[in-house]
């Protein structure tokens, strides 16, 4: 019997321990700005106060708009496809998590092959891509937590560009290309446990104890 009443009083104690987690974002909504960027801001470190961390996963995102202008300069008919391209690198102020940063999110759009006149000017746009990269950092646990948390910087930087496919070199294009980069970072931990029994554990090992005298004073009877 008292086997049962100790099992069930640290069961009791037990009650509360549980997992959770803890996220941060930034850059959210994306805020697009003109030409090639190079943004910086800041997701927070674990608080290994908390517990203890049992898992992260980053998530980077970018997105890119396109204003795309093409212009044949021959006296004759061409056809071309214009594409607006930009690529977005990332870095970061730990070390040990841009390894996890070395691909790029790869962006464009196109006009489509178009049919231009003599001297013909064509506009498009403006056209949108987005894309996002996600790894685990399971690995790298120990350098995303201190005590009392903390931040971390992330950087993104772009690259945009345009390419022409046909036209015989002679389509002259003018891509006007914006920007804009976030990120986002969730924790998972185990809660550290609580040595003072909760209310509600309290009560169970209250009734545990009053079953065990009752069947002690029975057993007597």
């Amino acid at each position: 019997m008292k086997k049962s009443i100790l099992a069930l009083i640290f069961g009791a104690m037990a009650i509360g321990a549980q997992a959770g987690t803890v996220s941060f974002v930034y850059g959210l909504p994306i805020a697009l700005s003109p030409a090639d960027i190079n943004q910086t801001g800041n997701l927070g470190l674990f608080d290994s106060n908390l517990g203890t961390l049992t898992g992260a996963r980053i998530t980077v995102n970018g997105e890119a708009s396109y204003s795309i202008l093409g212009r044949n300069t021959d006296s004759s008919q061409r056809t071309a496809s214009i594409t607006g391209v930009t690529n977005i690198f990332w870095n970061s102020s730990i070390s040990a998590l841009d390894v996890f940063l070395l691909d790029t999110i790869d962006l464009s759009a196109t006009s489509g092959f178009q049919t231009y006149g003599p001297g013909q000017t064509l506009t498009f746009g403006p056209l949108s891509a987005s894309g996002l990269l996600s790894d685990d950092l399971g690995t790298i646990l120990a350098s995303l937590q201190a005590a009392g948390g903390g931040n971390f910087a992330l950087t993104c930087d772009s690259l945009s560009g345009a390419q022409v496919q046909g036209g015989g070199g002679l389509i002259a294009a003018d891509v006007r290309s914006q920007a804009g980069c976030g990120a986002g970072i969730v924790y998972t931990f185990d809660e550290r446990v609580s040595q003072v029994p909760e209310p509600g554990s309290l009560a169970l090992v209250g009734l545990a104890l009053a079953g065990a005298a009752g069947a002690s004073r029975w057993r007597k009877a």
